[in-house]
């Protein structure tokens, strides 16, 4: 009897480090599977943060128009994603007229989304301002016939950042259409 349970002990002994080794690797599969989760979380949320600093660049620019509706609505809002800042005046510290206030308004905006950051007009002093986007840029077109503005705003994501072919990767974008 005792030689019995002598044998079926010796059995057991190897049967329960498989057990072990089983759990182990089961164990290590689910946290890998929680650390790719939340992984994905924390990308999901950064691209929602830049998506929401958009909007709020975009509706910045929209809300100053509206504010100075004649220049305006007669179009020296418009600026292409190709346009960078432009010397203007400074109307932090001198009076400006409605046109020269659309133009420091305009550098102020590009100089926000990020593109132009190390532009040296973007340095200077009254617009020494904190880039929202990664690699940012922003258009405004007028639709003069509906009174109608069109802001588009293209940064580059996460993802897109690291990746060094930036003509053929599509940048992330975001399109605001506004009555004036």
């Amino acid at each position: 009897m005792s030689q019995l349970l002598a044998s079926m002990n010796n059995k057991t002994r190897g049967f329960t480090l498989l057990e072990v080794l089983v759990a182990l690797t089961v164990l290590s599969i689910g946290l890998l599977g929680i650390a790719g989760m939340q992984l994905f979380s924390l990308k999901s949320s950064q691209d929602s943060s830049l998506r929401t600093h958009a909007t709020y660049i975009a509706y910045g620019i929209i809300d100053k128009m509206r504010a100075n509706r004649v220049q305006a609505l007669a179009g020296t809002y418009d600026i292409a994603l190709s346009t960078g800042p432009s010397g203007a005046q400074n109307c932090y510290s001198n009076i400006c007229n409605p046109t020269q206030l659309a133009a420091f308004e305009l550098n102020l905006w590009k100089c926000e989304l990020g593109s132009y950051a190390t532009d040296p007009i973007c340095t200077a002093i009254p617009f020494n301002v904190t880039p929202a986007l990664p690699i940012g840029n922003g258009s405004v077109a007028l639709d003069a016939v509906n009174n109608q503005i069109t802001v588009r705003v293209i940064w580059r994501d996460s993802a897109n950042r690291k990746n060094l072919d930036l003509v053929n990767t599509p940048p992330q974008s975001l399109q605001i259409v506004a009555q004036l």
